[in-house]
């Protein structure tokens, strides 16, 4: 999903609306669905997840022009997505097994 979002953002021109709908729905429905793991398979999963995420985005991902991921860089922004990423699913995970 890191991948996804910075693609979609990068890629097309409304991009923002899409890609942030997609991962906000994204986000609650893995956060639901997860709520039968275990907490360390959800980790190392979105740790696996995002390692691929930067793997595809050096080879897909073409940022419209030079100054797009400044100052950190396109890595960053794809580990920082994964994190937020991560740090949403986790949350809905604990508010959906709380019910």
């Amino acid at each position: 999903m890191p991948f996804l979002f910075n693609y979609i953002e990068t890629s097309f021109a409304n991009g923002s609306i899409l890609a942030f709908t997609g991962t906000f729905l994204f986000v609650v429905l893995a956060g639901i669905v997860s709520t039968k793991s275990k907490l360390y398979i959800i980790f190392l999963i979105n740790i696996l997840t995002i390692f691929l995420s930067v793997a595809l985005g050096k080879r897909f991902i073409t940022p419209p022009n030079e100054i797009w991921f400044n100052p950190f860089g396109m890595n960053f922004a794809i580990i920082f997505t994964g994190i937020i990423i991560f740090i949403g699913l986790i949350i809905v995970r604990f508010v959906s097994l709380k019910k």
